[in-house]
This record gives C-alpha cells, sequence and structure tokens, in this order.
C-alpha cells in the first residue's frame, strides 16, 4: 500500500450537492477496490493562474488515500471522464514520508552525540602557571 495525494478542481458552477456527490463516488472507488481514504478536503473556490476550459476559477478537492498503483489508475481514468473536473494532479506522498524520517533519525542521532560528550567530558585543567618573577627573568 502506497500513500497519495490527488487534488482535482471543479468548474465553478458546480452545486455543492453535486460536489458532495462527486466526492462520495470518488470515496467509494477508493472503498471498493480495498482502498482507504484518510481525508478528503473542500479547499473552496478559488481563483486559477491561467484560464483553463474557459473558467477562471474552479472548487479544489484534495484526497488523501492510502491504496495500490491500479487504485489510483481507476480514480484518474474516472476523473478524465467526469466533465465537472478540469484539471487533476496526483503525487506519492509516502517516499517523501520515508526519506523526511531518515533525514529526522539522522538529525536526531546527531544531537545525541553533540550532547553526550559535552557532558562527559570534564573540565580541561589548568595549565601550571609560572610565578611573575620567572617570567620577567625570561
Amino acid at each position: 500500500m502506497r500513500i497519495y495525494e490527488i487534488m482535482f478542481i471543479v468548474r465553478p458552477d458546480v452545486v455543492e450537492e453535486d460536489l458532495d456527490k462527486l466526492i462520495a463516488q470518488f470515496d467509494g472507488i477508493v472503498t471498493s477496490t480495498g482502498g482507504k481514504v484518510q481525508k478528503a478536503e473542500k479547499w473552496g473556490r478559488r481563483r486559477l493562474a491561467y484560464e483553463v476550459k474557459r473558467c477562471r476559477e474552479g472548487q479544489y478537492v484534495l484526497f488523501t488515500i492510502e491504496c495500490d498503483p491500479a487504485t489510483v489508475r481507476e480514480f484518474e481514468r474516472r476523473l478524465k471522464v467526469v466533465d465537472s473536473v478540469v484539471k487533476f494532479l496526483t503525487v506519492r506522498v509516502d517516499e517523501e514520508l520515508k526519506r523526511l524520517a531518515k533525514i529526522k533519525k539522522k538529525r536526531e542521532a546527531r544531537a545525541a552525540r553533540r550532547r553526550k560528550p559535552a557532558a562527559a567530558a570534564p573540565a580541561p585543567a589548568a595549565a601550571p602557571s609560572l610565578p611573575a618573577e620567572a617570567m620577567a627573568k625570561e
């Protein structure tokens, strides 16, 4: 199982009820193929950077799912077929999470090494000082 984020943009003229139906439909696709929807968020209506299919705005929806690649292919196939979806993007997140966990582990180990010698090392002994008279003779 892998973790994916799928964001898609729906036309701005789609009614809220139809958007909820669309989200429920995609939720059903994931669960029917053995996947798990971690979260499905509606980000609301936002302005697009450029015009896409004659739309300057769109309703953003973000899915975070845990599934196999076949489920993602089916999800994307359905996104292409639905007329109200303007654009979509799928990103595999689990590799990034593994990489971040590895970096965090290295940082913690490095920090532990830095703390350990500082606490265990005794204070350096002061060098024997010469009397002022001995220094003056030299």
